[in-house]
Formats: C-alpha cells, structure tokens, sequence
C-alpha cells in the first residue's frame, strides 16, 4: 500500500521532529509502518479522517485516500502506568463508538419518521383552504425542521467527544 504524504506533514516533521526536509517524507512512511489504528474520527474542521499513532507519533490520514494529513507528538509516560491507562481509555473508545452508533440509528430512525410526518403536513397545508390549517401546519414543519438540526447537533456532539477520546488513546500508543 502506498501512502502519500501531504506538504503540511512534512513541515510538521521538519518543525516538530526536527527531520530533515530532504528525508522527512520516508521518516514519515517508515514510522507510519509501526503505527497502529486507533479511531475513525471526525475533523475539528469536519472532515472524516482516521487516526494512527505508534513509536510517539499521532498520524492523520484523509478518510477516502492513503494520504497522510498531519502528524504530530504524542505525548508519553511511564510504561506501567501507560498499559493500565491504556486499557482504560481503550474500553471508553469501544464505549463511546457504541453510543455514536446507537446515536446515529436513533437519529436516522427518528428522522424517518419525522420526515413522513413533514411530508404529510405540506400534503395537509396544500389540500386545506383554511387558513388556520396552513399556519399550523407551516409552524410544524417549521419544528420537525428544527428538530431536524437538533439530531444532527447531537451526533456532532458524540463525534466531537470521540475525537477528544481517540486522541487520548493515541497519546498512550507506542
């Protein structure tokens, strides 16, 4: 598998490792061999990405493509206590993806059968003459529509607190 390595990882290798520019690339590929998959995450600029890190290094490759993003340290600690804490915040990692996949099919479920309901209100409010009718019908497609948003806050919010959770993992990675 050949993996591609982005200019921004490069000049994080050169500023935060301190490799040289001419064999920061091949570091970048010879320490990526080592690493170890942590999470599919989602971007803090909302990009799905997937993280790895191994041998002190935190690895961000685009979600679609083998292409390395960025890297950066990870920090570390004393090996006793890191297999400990490790194991720890492997079962919160496990835990957490259980709860966005629960999220998400709970989601994806109730907006379902929100959208049906939306679909039958703008049928309502096109069929009636009355314009009371129309009103109400406009004010509850108005709140399916805002609770439309409000489903997708809440798996931006699980996502959002299983990236934090997959860095924390990827800080105890060797």
């Amino acid at each position: 598998m050949k993996i591609a390595v982005t200019h921004h990882a490069i000049d994080k290798a050169v500023s935060a490792f301190r490799v040289d520019k001419r064999i920061a690339e091949e570091w970048i590929r010879s320490n990526f061999r080592q690493a170890r998959f942590i999470a599919n995450i989602i971007s803090e600029e909302g990009n799905p990405c997937r993280l790895f890190s191994g041998k002190h290094v935190t690895f961000i490759l685009d979600a679609q493509e083998d292409r390395i993003v960025t890297i950066y340290p990870s920090d570390t600690i004393a090996p006793h206590i890191r297999d400990k804490v490790e194991s720890l915040i492997s079962r919160e990692l496990r835990k957490i993806e259980r709860k966005e996949s629960a999220t998400i099919r709970r989601n994806t479920i109730s907006r379902l059968e929100l959208s049906v309901e939306r679909a039958a209100c703008l049928l309502r409010a096109e069929k009636t003459r009355s314009q009371a009718v129309k009103m109400a019908m406009q004010a509850r497609v108005k709140a399916i529509d805002e609770y439309f948003a409000q489903l997708d806050a809440d798996i931006e919010n699980v996502r959002h607190e299983k990236r934090k959770i997959a860095k924390a993992v990827a800080a105890y990675v060797v």
